[in-house]
């Protein structure tokens, strides 16, 4: 983590420059759509949270600043419950969230996260250095990225997100999840390699 902002400023900066679509898929999808799909799993490495809010952001890996700005966005996970903190994910006790992206077809990667402490006026977020774990949407077919594993405790000079591969029981989760999803139509490219950000990501 590098940087601290007050909270407001982080607000005018995300209704600024937030993606125009969202980040729920459809309740169904089928290989006749236009979009494609880009799905996986965080799981958080510690029991209780250490910060209130999440925020991992993706955007095209593109030079065209329209597909960008329409076509960029972000996972985000909340991490209280009412007065206290508390992962309240899809399984895994709770620590695991499964999430799903659907995007214009068109490479694209996880470029950084942020983690908001506090709330109201008094809160603050952090910003991560950048890096890239790139994934690729396609029309019409679903893209299995792979688990991003978050490590809140993570050591200076040890990786704060490590990449896995857990096709079969993330698969298995996201059809209880989204059952008008034709899973059928995942393909596993769990992410091998990509910018670590100085060692802030590992490739498993």
């Amino acid at each position: 983590m590098k940087t601290s902002y007050l909270l407001l400023p982080f607000l005018l900066l995300i209704i600024g420059c937030g993606p125009a679509a969202s980040d729920k898929p459809t309740e169904t999808f089928n290989s006749a759509s236009e979009n494609g799909l880009a799905a996986g799993t965080i799981t958080f490495e510690a029991t209780t949270p250490k910060n209130d809010i999440y925020r991992f952001l993706y955007e095209p890996a593109s030079d065209d600043k329209k597909f960008i700005k329409k076509n960029n966005g972000k996972v985000e996970i909340k991490a209280r419950e009412g007065n206290k903190r508390a992962f309240k994910g899809d399984f895994a006790n709770g620590q695991t969230y499964t999430f799903v992206i659907e995007r214009a077809p068109g490479n694209y990667f996880f470029k950084q996260h942020t983690v908001l402490n506090g709330l109201g006026s008094m809160g603050h977020v952090n910003f991560s250095k950048e890096y890239a774990v790139p994934f690729e949407i396609k029309k019409g077919q679903i893209t299995y990225l792979g688990e991003l594993s978050y490590n809140d405790l993570s050591e200076p000079g040890s990786p704060r997100i490590v990449v896995y591969g857990r096709y079969d029981r993330d698969i298995a989760e996201l059809k209880k999840k989204y059952p008008g999803i034709d899973w059928n139509l995942a393909t596993d490219k769990t992410v091998k390699s990509g910018n670590n950000g100085g060692g802030i990501v590992d490739f498993r």
